[in-house]
């Protein structure tokens, strides 16, 4: 989670939590990584799908918002990243009448390196990667560069 506090989205979880009443300055803490703990967030659960133009990745996220969550693909370390956040919905008032919690909420973050630990040596097209969140799943097309087909040519042995 180191990584969450340099994130493009960190500055949109302080305004967020800002405006939900906690005032970093006031509590002297900092919103970075020592202040993601275990009961606030959570690695979401990935399948990854290799066909043969592409990966694609659904990631369970239900409940999430597509602007408070971020994809980022890391060329030189072939690592994608998806963090972000998942909110419980309702007013404060509703929110007090929990009384079971079972659903995943709070702060995520999961790196996946691509391609995945298989031995394979495909390479990623990072700038066609594309993103979009439909029911709860996040999806991932991660294209794989096309691999050009070499001409074998007979030699004559004089």
């Amino acid at each position: 989670m180191a990584a969450l506090s340099t994130h493009p989205l960190a500055q949109t979880f302080r305004n967020y939590a800002e405006q939900a009443g906690w005032n970093p300055q006031q509590s002297g803490e900092a919103f970075g990584p020592e202040d993601i703990d275990a009961e606030n967030s959570f690695i979401p659960p990935v399948d990854i799908f290799s066909t043969e133009k592409q990966f694609v990745l659904h990631v369970a996220l239900p409940g999430a918002k597509k602007e408070d969550v971020g994809v980022n693909w890391d060329e030189e370390k072939g690592m994608l990243n998806l963090a972000g956040v998942v909110y419980r919905q309702g007013d404060e008032e509703f929110l007090k009448t929990l009384s079971q919690s079972e659903r995943k909420v709070g702060v995520f973050e999961r790196t996946i390196k691509l391609p995945p630990g298989n031995g394979e040596k495909e390479e990623v097209d990072g700038d066609n990667i594309t993103a979009k969140l439909e029911n709860g799943v996040l999806i991932v097309s991660v294209p794989k560069v096309e691999k050009e087909w070499t001409e074998v040519k007979k030699v004559d042995v004089e």
